[in-house]
């Protein structure tokens, strides 16, 4: 079985983690924490790239919502209706 050991920063004790990759018959998974997992992949490799595309598409997504807070949230102090086109 795999040692756990803490990732950087972490203090204590190391917490329980799941595994984040698993076959199903020939084909390769991926589990996330917020919605279904992601697959199939034909390989592990193939499975661990589709990850990190997947969080990097995560975190521009969060990027972005983070920016039009900010924006929104200096326009409202400017006294202006904001209204903002959600088509694109």
């Amino acid at each position: 079985m795999d040692q756990l050991h803490s990732r950087y920063g972490e203090q204590g004790s190391v917490p329980i983690r799941s595994v984040r990759f698993y076959p199903v018959e020939s084909e390769w998974w991926f589990a996330i924490r917020r919605g279904p997992d992601q697959g199939p992949y034909p390989t592990r490799a193939s499975a661990r790239k589709g990850l990190v595309e997947f969080l990097n598409d995560q975190f521009a997504f969060e990027n972005r919502l983070q920016q039009d807070r900010e924006v929104s949230t200096r326009q409202n102090k400017s006294g202006r209706q904001i209204f903002k086109d959600l088509s694109g």
